[in-house]
């Protein structure tokens, strides 16, 4: 059962790690004005 849990885990790290930028989250980064696009 832990290791069910381990490898599930891993898996959600690694995806959050290293999956593949979108546009939208780049004009978002690199927008000087980023105060706006905190999300309060």
């Amino acid at each position: 059962m832990e290791t069910i849990i381990l490898v599930i885990l891993a898996i959600v790290v690694g995806f959050v790690l290293f999956r593949p930028v979108t546009k939208k989250e780049l004009e978002r980064y690199n927008d000087k004005d980023n105060w706006s696009n905190m999300g309060f």
